[in-house]
């Protein structure tokens, strides 16, 4: 079942995430940039086979460096197109939230009931006796209900047929529009394997020991 708040989508924005993608993004871009000139510079400044096994490492951290900023461009671009793709379906309504079209549809339903129950009392009559000006008890047929009210409530009924219409055609339509952005994210977020590989590929050198800051 797809679901979506207006208040959440927005809760979201204003979390900061999106700008941490940014963040991240940018210093992974830095350090790429960082380790291309290092290595470029080093080969005339530092010679041998070590230091040749120690850029190609840092080659290696580099490449992943690069995955890194644009996987984190990537993610950020994504996060945005499906959360402007909901949006704009969503358009006035604050929540849409496809668990509830059978709830919609027996309300529409118990709403034709009551408008049907209304047209009957509508045209529904009832005998008085009254006294005409001669004095004489005689009968007269009247309604047995306020037409003016009947009218009124019926009035109310069709408008809230026409609102739950909407929302029940809208809600049929969303499923499509709700899996499309589902698509978007998990096409973006499928090559974080290609990021971890890359990392879990490199591995330190035997020769240095790493601990953790304090």
């Amino acid at each position: 079942m797809a679901k979506i708040y207006q208040d959440e989508i927005d809760a979201f924005l204003s979390s900061g995430t999106l700008d941490t993608l940014t963040v991240d993004s940018s210093e992974g871009n830095s350090i790429n940039e960082a380790l291309l000139d290092f290595n470029d510079r080093s080969r005339f400044q530092l010679e041998g086979n070590n230091w040749d096994k120690y850029r190609t490492k840092l080659a290696a951290f580099n490449e992943a460096m690069q995955t890194r900023a644009r996987l984190a461009k990537a993610i950020e671009a994504a996060i945005k197109e499906a959360l402007q793709l909901l949006e704009d379906y969503l358009g006035d309504d604050l929540m849409l939230d496809s668990s509830k079209l059978d709830e919609y549809k027996q309300e529409r339903q118990n709403c034709k009931d009551s408008i049907d129950k209304l047209n009957g009392m509508l045209n529904a009559t009832t005998q008085v006796e009254y006294t005409n000006e001669n004095g004489e008890k005689k009968k007269k047929t009247v309604a047995l209900y306020d037409a003016g009210e009947i009218r009124s409530q019926i009035a109310l009924a069709e408008e809230t047929i026409a609102e739950l219409d909407r929302l029940i055609t809208k809600i049929e339509g969303f499923e499509p529009v709700y899996q499309q952005a589902v698509s978007i994210l998990e096409g973006a977020f499928s090559e974080l394997g290609t990021f971890q590989s890359q990392v879990s590929a490199i591995v330190p050198d035997a020769t240095f020991s790493y601990k953790p800051a304090a």
